[in-house]
Protein backbone atom coordinates (compact mmCIF):
# COMPACT_ATOMS: atom_id res chain seq x y z
CA UNK A 1 0.00 0.00 0.00
CA UNK A 2 1.09 3.58 -0.53
CA UNK A 3 1.76 5.98 2.33
CA UNK A 4 -1.45 6.87 4.18
CA UNK A 5 -2.97 10.31 3.78
CA UNK A 6 -4.92 10.17 7.06
CA UNK A 7 -4.74 8.31 10.37
CA UNK A 8 -7.89 6.93 12.05
CA UNK A 9 -7.55 5.69 15.64
CA UNK A 10 -9.87 3.74 17.90
CA UNK A 11 -10.40 5.18 21.39
CA UNK A 12 -10.98 2.33 23.88
CA UNK A 13 -7.88 0.17 24.08
CA UNK A 14 -5.82 2.57 21.94
CA UNK A 15 -6.13 6.01 23.60
CA UNK A 16 -8.09 4.99 26.70
CA UNK A 17 -7.81 2.04 29.04
CA UNK A 18 -11.01 0.01 28.94
CA UNK A 19 -11.70 -2.90 31.31
CA UNK A 20 -15.15 -4.51 30.83
CA UNK A 21 -14.78 -6.62 33.97
CA UNK A 22 -15.17 -3.42 36.01
CA UNK A 23 -18.83 -3.20 34.91
CA UNK A 24 -19.52 -6.77 35.99
CA UNK A 25 -17.80 -6.18 39.34
CA UNK A 26 -19.79 -3.01 39.98
CA UNK A 27 -23.15 -4.53 39.05
CA UNK A 28 -22.40 -7.70 41.03
CA UNK A 29 -21.62 -5.71 44.16
CA UNK A 30 -24.80 -3.63 43.76
CA UNK A 31 -26.93 -6.75 43.18
CA UNK A 32 -25.23 -8.97 45.74
CA UNK A 33 -24.37 -11.68 43.23
CA UNK A 34 -21.06 -13.12 42.00
CA UNK A 35 -19.41 -11.13 39.20
CA UNK A 36 -18.79 -14.38 37.34
CA UNK A 37 -22.54 -14.98 36.99
CA UNK A 38 -22.98 -11.54 35.42
CA UNK A 39 -19.96 -11.95 33.16
CA UNK A 40 -21.23 -15.32 31.94
CA UNK A 41 -24.63 -13.87 30.95
CA UNK A 42 -23.46 -10.61 29.39
CA UNK A 43 -22.92 -10.49 25.61
CA UNK A 44 -22.61 -8.13 22.69
CA UNK A 45 -26.23 -8.76 21.79
CA UNK A 46 -28.79 -6.92 19.68
CA UNK A 47 -29.56 -4.50 22.53
CA UNK A 48 -25.88 -3.61 22.93
CA UNK A 49 -25.51 -3.06 19.18
CA UNK A 50 -28.70 -0.95 19.14
CA UNK A 51 -27.28 1.23 21.92
CA UNK A 52 -24.02 1.70 20.01
CA UNK A 53 -25.82 2.89 16.87
CA UNK A 54 -28.15 5.21 18.75
CA UNK A 55 -31.27 3.12 18.11
CA UNK A 56 -32.06 2.91 21.85
CA UNK A 57 -31.03 5.00 24.84
CA UNK A 58 -29.22 3.80 27.94
CA UNK A 59 -32.42 3.47 30.00
CA UNK A 60 -33.81 1.00 27.46
CA UNK A 61 -30.50 -0.84 27.31
CA UNK A 62 -30.46 -1.14 31.12
CA UNK A 63 -34.03 -2.50 31.04
CA UNK A 64 -33.01 -5.19 28.54
CA UNK A 65 -29.77 -5.87 30.40
CA UNK A 66 -31.71 -6.40 33.62
CA UNK A 67 -33.70 -9.15 31.91
CA UNK A 68 -30.61 -10.73 30.36
CA UNK A 69 -28.59 -10.72 33.58
CA UNK A 70 -31.49 -11.57 35.88
CA UNK A 71 -30.82 -8.68 38.26
CA UNK A 72 -32.66 -5.47 39.11
CA UNK A 73 -30.74 -2.31 39.94
CA UNK A 74 -31.62 1.36 40.27
CA UNK A 75 -30.81 3.52 37.24
CA UNK A 76 -27.78 5.13 38.91
CA UNK A 77 -26.25 1.71 39.67
CA UNK A 78 -26.67 0.59 36.07
CA UNK A 79 -25.01 3.77 34.85
CA UNK A 80 -22.20 3.65 37.41
CA UNK A 81 -21.39 0.07 36.37
CA UNK A 82 -21.71 0.87 32.68
CA UNK A 83 -19.13 3.63 32.94
CA UNK A 84 -16.80 1.81 35.36
CA UNK A 85 -14.69 0.22 32.57
CA UNK A 86 -13.54 3.61 31.23
CA UNK A 87 -10.05 4.19 32.57
CA UNK A 88 -7.36 6.81 32.22
CA UNK A 89 -5.78 7.64 28.91
CA UNK A 90 -2.56 6.00 27.75
CA UNK A 91 -0.16 8.91 28.30
CA UNK A 92 2.53 7.35 26.10
CA UNK A 93 0.06 7.31 23.21
CA UNK A 94 -1.69 10.64 23.78
CA UNK A 95 1.70 12.40 23.93
CA UNK A 96 2.25 11.26 20.33
CA UNK A 97 -0.96 12.82 18.98
CA UNK A 98 0.37 16.36 18.28
CA UNK A 99 3.35 14.97 16.35
CA UNK A 100 1.16 12.56 14.40
CA UNK A 101 -1.30 15.34 13.56
CA UNK A 102 1.58 17.46 12.25
CA UNK A 103 2.29 14.71 9.70
CA UNK A 104 -1.22 13.48 8.79
CA UNK A 105 -4.79 14.52 9.44
CA UNK A 106 -5.78 12.64 12.59
CA UNK A 107 -9.25 11.23 13.35
CA UNK A 108 -10.83 8.85 15.88
CA UNK A 109 -13.62 6.31 15.42
CA UNK A 110 -15.19 4.60 18.41
CA UNK A 111 -18.00 2.16 18.97
CA UNK A 112 -19.56 4.08 21.81
CA UNK A 113 -22.79 5.48 23.18
CA UNK A 114 -23.98 8.74 24.73
CA UNK A 115 -23.47 7.50 28.32
CA UNK A 116 -19.86 6.52 27.68
CA UNK A 117 -19.10 9.61 25.63
CA UNK A 118 -20.28 11.80 28.51
CA UNK A 119 -17.41 10.27 30.54
CA UNK A 120 -14.53 9.89 28.07
CA UNK A 121 -14.95 13.14 26.16
CA UNK A 122 -14.39 15.48 29.14
CA UNK A 123 -11.63 13.18 30.42
CA UNK A 124 -9.73 13.39 27.14
CA UNK A 125 -10.54 17.09 26.73
CA UNK A 126 -7.52 18.96 25.40
CA UNK A 127 -5.74 15.70 24.59
CA UNK A 128 -8.08 15.41 21.59
CA UNK A 129 -7.15 18.88 20.31
CA UNK A 130 -4.88 17.44 17.57
CA UNK A 131 -7.77 15.24 16.34
CA UNK A 132 -9.70 16.77 13.43
CA UNK A 133 -12.89 14.84 14.27
CA UNK A 134 -14.11 12.07 16.54
CA UNK A 135 -16.64 9.69 15.00
CA UNK A 136 -18.97 8.04 17.53
CA UNK A 137 -20.98 5.03 16.36
CA UNK A 138 -24.09 6.13 18.23
CA UNK A 139 -24.12 9.40 16.28
CA UNK A 140 -23.28 7.77 12.93
CA UNK A 141 -25.89 5.01 13.15
CA UNK A 142 -23.26 2.41 12.18
CA UNK A 143 -20.63 0.52 14.15
CA UNK A 144 -17.40 -1.34 13.67
CA UNK A 145 -16.70 -3.96 12.31
CA UNK A 146 -19.35 -3.28 9.65
CA UNK A 147 -17.45 -2.35 6.46
CA UNK A 148 -20.06 0.31 5.67
CA UNK A 149 -19.15 2.08 8.91
CA UNK A 150 -15.56 2.57 7.73
CA UNK A 151 -16.70 3.65 4.28
CA UNK A 152 -19.01 6.26 5.83
CA UNK A 153 -16.22 7.60 8.05
CA UNK A 154 -13.64 7.70 5.23
CA UNK A 155 -16.11 9.53 2.97
CA UNK A 156 -16.80 12.12 5.66
CA UNK A 157 -13.06 12.50 6.23
CA UNK A 158 -12.73 13.23 2.51
CA UNK A 159 -10.38 10.35 1.74
CA UNK A 160 -10.62 7.18 -0.30
CA UNK A 161 -10.65 4.09 1.91
CA UNK A 162 -7.18 3.03 0.74
CA UNK A 163 -5.73 6.38 1.84
CA UNK A 164 -6.68 5.84 5.50
CA UNK A 165 -4.55 3.95 8.03
CA UNK A 166 -6.75 2.57 10.83
CA UNK A 167 -5.41 1.45 14.24
CA UNK A 168 -7.57 -0.59 16.62
CA UNK A 169 -6.90 -3.14 19.37
CA UNK A 170 -9.74 -5.43 18.24
CA UNK A 171 -8.97 -8.03 15.57
CA UNK A 172 -12.56 -8.03 14.22
CA UNK A 173 -12.50 -4.26 13.83
CA UNK A 174 -9.19 -4.43 11.97
CA UNK A 175 -10.62 -7.11 9.67
CA UNK A 176 -13.73 -5.00 9.05
CA UNK A 177 -11.59 -2.00 8.15
CA UNK A 178 -9.51 -4.12 5.78
CA UNK A 179 -12.68 -5.48 4.16
CA UNK A 180 -13.72 -1.87 3.54
CA UNK A 181 -10.40 -1.15 1.87
CA UNK A 182 -8.61 0.67 4.68
CA UNK A 183 -5.00 -0.09 5.60
CA UNK A 184 -5.39 -1.45 9.12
Amino acid sequence: MSAPKALLLDLGGVLLRYRPQAAFDCWAEAAGVPAASIASRWAVDDAYKALEVGAIDFAEYARRLSLRLGIALPADAWLRGWNAPIGKHYATVTRLLPGLAARLPLYCFSNTNAAHQAVWQPQLGALLAPVAKVYASWQLGVRKPDADAYRKVAADMGFAEGEVLFVDDNRDNVAGAQAAGLDA
